[in-house]
């Protein structure tokens, strides 16, 4: 399965969890529903009938936020709802809107986010674990 050909089934899906370390980051995320004809590649599906995996980014050399670069890539919040996500040529752009849940205090912030990096590559796991869900 090759992830790129899936991002626009991103919007409106969620940044679950990210991890760093050093210069390898892997987000959590979740795709919006996606249906049987757009399924070209036969995804094991979620069972919310979404993407459900690991976007891992291996020899990270720059991420910006916000046009500022930035040395750690993490959750603001407790979840990122996903507004645009695009794969390019080593290059992973990624808006953000980021929301807290009760009891957290209420806070709603934006995040635009482009991840220069040598290695992509998707891990798919339909029953990965989301807190929030």
């Amino acid at each position: 399965m090759k992830i790129a050909n899936y991002t626009s089934y991103f919007h409106d899906g969620s940044i679950i969890d990210i991890y760093q370390h050093q210069s390898v980051i892997i987000l959590s995320m979740e795709s919006a529903e996606i249906s049987p004809e757009e399924n070209l590649d036969n995804i094991v599906l979620s069972e919310n009938i979404t993407i459900k995996g690991k976007l891992h980014l291996e020899k990270v050399d720059l991420v910006i936020e916000n046009e500022k670069e930035i040395p750690l890539l993490k959750m603001l919040y407790d979840n990122g709802n996903i507004l645009h996500f695009k794969i390019n040529d080593g290059t992973v752009s990624l808006d953000l809107e980021w929301v807290n849940f009760p009891p957290n205090p209420n806070v709603t912030s934006y995040s635009f986010y482009t991840i220069h990096t040598k290695k992509i590559w998707w891990e798919n796991i339909p029953d990965l674990y989301d807190p929030f869900n």
